[in-house]
C-alpha cells in the first residue's frame, strides 16, 4: 500500500511533465510504424505493457540518469514524473499501430480490394460512398500491392474527417468511462495491477535488506528469459544452434474426431505471462486455466454427443454456444461491476471534493455516447443496433479493464463480436444491404481487441492515483495523447502501406498480416455470406447468453458469500476467446505461474512472496529487455523470423 508519505512529489503534473509526455508520443508513433511494418517480429504496438513505450522509457531513464551523474545535478524528474510519462506513452502507444491506427486504414479501402462476385461487388460499391471509405480502384490497389506510390491525400482527405468524427466521442467514452471506475478498482478494492507493478516497484520503499533480497531475485527472474530467448535468436541466426521450444502447436495429436474438438492445442511458454500470473490473486488465476480446461471438457463431450461448435468467425450460432455463454458472462460481468460501484459513482458524482471533475467526466461520457449513436445514424446504421452494438462493446471494454487489472492477462480478446451477437438473435434480414455493406468498416477496427484502449488506460489510472496526479489533468493529458498517436500514426502508415504495400510488409508480422488479409477478408467474406444466404435467429443464441449471464451472477454470489471460494467469474468469462485461440495459448504459462506462487505461498507464506516477487518482476523485465534486443537484432541484420509474444 502507498501511504501519503511515500508520494514525495506534490505537483507531477508539472508543465515539462506535460511537453515530455506529448512530445514523446511522435518518435513513439514514428518506432512503431518502421518497427511493426518494415521490421517485423516481436509487436511493438501490444499486447500490453507495449514494447515500443517501455523502450523509449528506459532509454529516458538511461538519459537523464547520465545528465545527473556527469553534471552532479538533481534528478531532472522524479519517481512520480517518470511513472505519469510512461503511463501516457503506454496508452498512445496501444492505438499507434495495430490497435487502432492499421485496423482502420485497411479498412477504409479492403472492401473494395477484396470483393468478389458481381452481386457484391456492386453492392458494396454503391454503399460504400467516398466520403466514408477509400473507393478509387486504383488508390486501393496502390495501397496494397505498392510501388513507391505517393499518398493520394484528395482521396482521403474525406473519409479520414469523417472517421475523426466518429473516433473523438468513441475514444473520449473510452477514457471517461475509465476515470469514472478507477477509484472504486483502485482505493476501495485495491485490485493487484499486476501488468504495472514493474514500473511501481520504483516508487517503493525498501530496507538495505529488501532492496539487496529484491535486487537478486530481480536478477535470477530476468535471467530465465535472457537465457533461454537467447539461445532462441541464436538458433534463427544460426540453425545449427540448438534451442528450447516456446511455442508448440500439438493439435496434430488429436486430429482424429471427436478428440479433434480439443484443437487448437498449445504447449506455450511466456516468461512474462508466467511473471504477470505470480503478481495476480490465485483465485482469478485458478479460475483462467480450470474453466479454459473444463471448457476443452465440453467442447469433447458435445462433438461425442454429435453437435458442433462453428468455428471462428462462422455467421452462424451453433452448440455448445461458446462465444454466446461467453457474452452473457460478460454481459452479466458488467452488471455486477457497475452495481458494486454504485455507491462510489453517487458519492464521486455529489459529495467528493473532486465531484465536479466526475461530474465533467459523467456528462463527457454521456455527450460522446450520444455522439457516437448520431453518427452510426447519419452513416446508415439503425439506431437500436448501434445502441446495442456499441453498449456491448462497452461492457466488454470494462470487463477486460477488470480482468487486466485483477487478472493480469496480457493477451485480452473479446468473446464474440458485436454484430454476430446481436444478428444470431435477429436474423441477419434485420438489417437492410446498406446497413450490412457499412458494418464492415465498423467491425474491422473493433476485431482485434488485444489492444483495446480502455484496459491500457485503466493501467494508467493505478499509476495516476499511485503518484498523485490529479484526476482531470491525467486523463485530459491521456486524452491529446492518444489522439496525437493516431495523428501521427495515420500519416506514417498510410506513406509506408503506399510506397512498400500492405501485403508485401505483411509477412514479417502477425499484426499486419491479420490487419492486411485477415480482418478486410473475414468482413467481406461475412457481408457476402449475409448477402447470398441470410441467417435466421437462433433462439437457443438467446438461452446461451442467459445461461452464461445467470453462471456469471451465480459465480459472483458465492464468491462474495463464502471466504474461501475459490472460482471467480473472469475465469468463466475468458473462455469465450477459445475459438480464436489465444486462450489456448496463455493456458500453460497461467498455470505455471498459478501454481509457482501456490507452491510459494504453502512453503514460504507471504514472507516467501515478497522475497521471489522479485523472480517475477524479473521475468517480466528480462521479456521485454530481449524485445527491445531482438528488434535490435532484427533491424541490423534482417528479420529473424522469431518473436517474443
Amino acid at each position: 500500500m502507498i501511504t501519503t508519505s511515500q508520494k514525495s512529489t506534490p505537483n507531477p503534473m508539472r508543465l515539462r511533465v506535460v511537453l515530455i509526455a506529448l512530445s514523446g508520443v511522435l518518435p513513439l508513433a514514428l518506432f512503431v510504424q518502421w518497427s511493426d511494418m518494415r521490421v517485423g517480429g516481436t509487436m511493438t504496438a501490444g499486447p500490453f505493457p507495449p514494447l515500443a513505450a517501455c523502450l523509449q522509457w528506459t532509454l529516458l531513464l538511461v538519459i537523464t540518469s547520465l545528465i545527473q551523474r556527469l553534471f552532479h545535478i538533481p534528478p531532472l524528474l522524479s519517481k512520480g514524473e517518470l511513472l505519469l510519462i510512461l503511463a501516457v506513452w503506454m496508452t498512445a502507444n496501444m492505438v499507434a499501430g495495430r490497435g487502432l491506427v492499421h485496423p482502420l486504414l485497411t479498412s477504409l479501402v479492403g472492401s473494395t480490394y477484396y470483393a468478389r462476385g458481381a452481386m457484391v461487388k456492386s453492392e458494396l460499391a454503391t454503399n460504400l460512398p467516398d466520403w466514408l471509405a477509400v473507393t478509387d480502384k486504383a488508390a486501393v490497389r496502390q495501397f496494397f500491392e505498392g510501388s513507391h506510390f505517393p499518398v493520394p491525400w484528395e482521396l482521403w482527405a474525406r473519409p479520414l474527417f469523417t472517421w475523426v468524427l466518429f473516433f473523438v466521442p468513441f475514444l473520449t467514452a473510452n477514457i471517461c468511462l475509465i476515470a469514472l471506475f478507477e477509484r472504486v478498482w483502485v482505493r476501495q478494492e485495491r485490485l493487484s495491477f499486476p501488468l504495472v507493478a514493474l514500473p511501481l516497484s520504483l516508487w517503493r520503499q525498501e530496507t538495505p535488506v529488501e532492496g539487496k533480497l529484491f535486487r537478486v531475485t530481480l536478477a535470477f527472474g530476468m535471467a530465465v528469459p535472457l537465457l533461454l530467448h537467447g539461445f532462441g535468436v541464436i538458433h534463427a541466426y544460426l540453425p545449427g544452434v540448438p534451442c528450447i521450444p516456446f511455442f508448440n502447436d500439438v493439435s496434430d495429436r488429436v486430429a482424429t474426431p471427436p478428440w479433434d474438438s480439443l484443437r487448437p492445442l498449445y504447449i506455450n511458454f511466456y516468461p512474462l505471462l508466467v511473471g504477470l500470473t505470480f503478481l495476480a490473486p490465485t483465485d482469478v488465476t485458478f479460475s483462467l486455466w480450470f474453466f479454459l480446461i473444463l471448457n476443452k471438457i465440453e467442447m469433447l463431450t458435445m462433438a461425442v454427443m454429435g453437435w458442433n461448435d462453428g468455428a471462428s468467425g462462422n455467421l452462424t450460432a451453433m452448440p455448445p454456444y461458446v462465444e454466446e455463454q461467453s457474452a452473457g458472462a460478460f454481459l452479466a460481468l458488467a452488471i455486477v461491476l457497475v452495481w458494486n460501484a454504485r455507491h462510489h459513482l453517487r458519492e464521486a458524482l455529489v459529495q467528493r471534493q473532486e465531484r465536479r471533475t466526475y461530474q465533467v467526466f459523467a456528462v463527457l461520457f454521456v455527450v460522446s455516447i450520444v455522439g457516437v449513436l448520431f453518427w452510426c445514424v447519419q452513416t446508415g446504421l439503425p439506431l437500436w443496433f448501434s445502441m446495442g452494438f456499441f453498449g456491448f462493446y462497452f461492457a466488454v471494454a470494462l470487463v477486460l479493464s477488470r480482468l487486466m487489472a485483477e487478472g493480469g492477462v496480457s493477451w485480452i480478446l473479446a468473446p464474440i463480436l458485436p454484430d454476430k451477437l446481436i444478428l444470431s438473435l435477429t436474423g441477419s434480414n434485420a438489417l437492410n444491404h446498406l446497413a450490412l455493406s457499412r458494418l464492415t468498416l465498423q467491425v474491422q477496427h473493433l476485431r482485434d481487441t488485444r489492444q483495446m484502449l480502455a484496459p491500457a488506460v485503466m493501467q494508467g489510472g493505478k499509476v495516476r492515483d499511485t503518484v498523485g496526479a490529479s484526476l482531470g489533468g491525467f486523463y485530459g493529458l491521456v486524452l491529446v495523447g492518444v489522439f496525437l498517436s493516431i495523428g501521427i500514426g495515420v500519416v506514417s502508415a498510410l506513406q509506408h502501406f503506399y510506397w512498400y504495400g500492405a501485403l508485401t510488409l505483411a509477412p514479417n508480422s502477425d499484426g499486419l498480416m491479420m490487419t492486411a488479409n485477415v480482418i478486410p477478408t473475414t468482413a467481406v467474406n461475412q457481408v457476402s455470406m449475409r448477402f447470398l444466404t441470410p441467417t435466421h435467429p437462433t433462439p437457443s443464441a438467446g438461452v446461451a447468453v442467459l445461461a452464461g449471464m445467470g453462471i456469471t451472477w451465480g459465480l459472483s454470489a458465492l464468491r462474495q458469500r463464502y471466504i474461501g471460494w475459490v472460482l471467480s467469474p473472469l475465469g468463466y468469462a475468458l473462455t469465450g476467446t477459445l475459438q480464436v485461440g489465444y486462450a489456448n495459448k496463455m493456458l500453460c504459462s497461467i498455470f505455471l505461474g498459478w501454481a509457482f506462487k501456490c507452491l510459494v505461498l504453502r512453503f514460504g507464506g507471504v514472507q516467501g512472496f515478497r522475497i521471489l516477487r522479485g523472480v517475477a518482476l524479473g521475468l517480466i523485465l528480462g521479456d521485454l529487455l530481449l524485445g527491445g534486443i531482438l528488434k535490435l537484432l532484427d533491424a541490423l541484420l534482417g528479420p529473424s523470423g522469431y518473436a517474443i509474444f
